[in-house]
């Protein structure tokens, strides 16, 4: 028998690998996920707005709502323990400052107005004070978060000076 030459070696092996991976299992790859944006903008249908929150992260997200030319901003995120937290984007004590809102720096909040840090267990939860405004009426729920268009129509004086990024 003829021994083969280097060169025919390397190519015979090259077509068997690539035959090899054409095979396969038959199954694809699963498609990756959309890109969810940072800031989203909303609008409700009925009494309500719905956001899903399968994408809440400990990243913080925003949601804009018009309220008649008005954008009023709410905040969300997931604390340590999955537990999704939401509130206005707002600061309690600082507003009607239109740098009274947050961004995250870390872990935690910051107030774009005095500096203040927040942790993402108390957002919507504490009253009062340097913290993100809670909403009324809110219901958080395993798969969706649902807002009263009235929670939502009623701050639309507290950020009619507001300036905080919307995109």
């Amino acid at each position: 028998m003829k021994r083969m030459k280097p060169i025919c070696l390397f190519l015979a092996a090259a077509l068997l690998c690539a035959l090899l991976a054409a095979c396969g299992s038959g199954e694809q790859e699963p498609a990756a996920p959309a890109e969810i944006s940072k800031y989203t903008e909303l609008t409700a249908s009925g009494e309500s707005l719905t956001i899903p929150a399968e994408g809440i992260t400990r990243s913080t997200r925003f949601f804009n709502y018009d309220a008649g030319g008005v954008t009023v901003q709410l905040v969300a995120l997931r604390d340590q323990n999955d537990g999704v937290h939401i509130a206005f984007n707002t600061c309690q004590s600082c507003s009607p400052s239109p740098k009274a809102y947050y961004q995250q720096s870390g872990d935690v909040l910051q107030c774009m107005n005095c500096g203040f840090t927040f942790e993402p267990e108390q957002v919507g939860v504490t009253h009062g004070g340097c913290n993100p405004w809670p909403i009324d009426g809110v219901v958080i729920g395993e798969k969706e978060i649902s807002v009263p268009v009235s929670a939502l129509e009623g701050m639309k004086t507290t950020f009619a000076s507001w300036a905080g990024p919307t995109k």
